[in-house]
């Protein structure tokens, strides 16, 4: 333990670790904001002059939220459950969308509501007006709540404060978020050059006289590594929490980026056991980062590169978290679950191999 609060320490006293550790997760959830807000403004200026009915049998604080952010986005009139046929007949609109009794008390007890539409003809402001209001009732499921003095503050604001991000705002975002892997192997490097440091003095050999091994010094160092680590994760969730407002299952999302992290970590731990010049190790993690981050579709969609790229992007660890990123919205084995899985199984392969490897004395340059 006295090792790894004292490799802990000497982490966050390097300003260059900060650099890594705040200021480039801030830079990425900014880019993901901005970008994101040119989409919000072109989608809004789209979908303003769509306009369809929506019937509201709840008439609860959280449904009333719903229409009011439907109306942000399109335009929205009220119609009771015995005019929907008048009104679909009529044309005056070309879709209805019916909240029934209980959507709120089904968000509080954490049950998915099930939301009803109604048109005569198939058009786009039936699957926009149905996708948008599905999307605004999972943020809010975020926020659902039984505690009695903040559904008692609901009813007297008469408003829930919560902030919608468009639908399709969340694959941009993921798109940037991806660039967390590519910079989190040199996260890693930095932080864990205090490790190299070490070595390159001869400090595990010198320690060897101690009731602590060699690998010892290296798994604690490590540990405390990782740890720094999260950091950058946290600060990044908390930069997005901020700008975006809502930011869908933030616990999942911390997992992810921690696993993704104890790879870039138990990679670089490798690295350290094994190379034996601190000049090949950074040029072995540039490969590495870049190398991945291609494969992965981290700098690009895969949907612009060929067949047989897309199969050996699974070979890449950005590719399961590019993957886990892009269904964080829907939690499924397939979609997250499986990512969850493999980057796991990528982690601790890096890891034993660190730990098996015989360590290299670390050379001057």
């Amino acid at each position: 333990m006295t090792i790894f609060l004292s490799v802990l320490g000497r982490i966050f006293k390097q300003p260059v670790n900060w650099v890594f550790m705040l200021i480039f997760p801030v830079i990425i959830a900014g880019l993901a904001y901005v970008n994101t807000s040119g989409d919000t403004v072109e989608n809004d200026d789209v979908t303003a002059g769509m306009r369809f009915g929506v019937t509201d049998m709840d008439d609860s604080i959280l449904s009333r939220t719903l229409v009011e952010q439907l109306k942000k986005r399109f335009t929205i009139q009220d119609v009771s459950e015995d005019d929907i046929a008048a009104v679909l007949t009529d044309s005056e609109v070309p879709w209805v969308l019916l909240i029934r009794d209980g959507y709120g008390p089904d968000i509080l007890a954490g049950r998915v509501p099930e939301l009803e539409g109604y048109s005569l003809t198939i058009s786009d402001i039936s699957s926009l007006g149905n996708v948008s209001a599905q999307n605004i009732t999972r943020a809010l499921m975020l926020l659902g709540t039984e505690d009695p003095a903040i559904l008692a503050a609901w009813e007297k604001n008469s408003a829930v404060d919560v902030t919608i991000l468009p639908t399709d705002s969340w694959d941009n975002i993921a798109f940037w978020l991806g660039f967390y892997g590519f910079i989190s192997l040199y996260t890693s490097y930095f932080i864990i050059k205090t490790l190299i440091d070490d070595k390159r003095r001869g400090m595990p050999d010198r320690l060897g006289v101690l009731p602590q091994s060699t690998r010892s010094v290296l798994v604690q160092g490590t540990l405390a590594a990782f740890l720094a680590t999260e950091v950058t994760a946290a600060f990044m969730l908390i930069a997005l929490e901020l700008l975006m407002g809502a930011v869908p299952n933030t616990a999942a999302l911390f997992l992810l980026l921690s696993l993704y992290n104890l790879f870039s970590v138990g990679i670089v731990f490798a690295l350290v056991s094994s190379l034996r010049d601190l000049g090949a190790a950074s040029v072995v993690i540039t490969m590495i980062a870049t190398v991945f981050a291609m494969l992965g579709g981290l700098f690009w969609p895969l949907d612009l590169v060929p067949e047989f790229m897309k199969k050996l992007a699974w070979i890449s660890p950005g590719y399961w978290l590019a993957r886990g990123l892009g269904n964080i919205r829907e939690i499924t084995f397939e979609g997250f679950g499986l990512p969850i899985l493999i980057l796991a199984c990528f982690s601790l392969i890096v890891l034993l191999f660190g730990g098996w490897k015989k360590i290299q004395p670390m050379e001057e340059d």
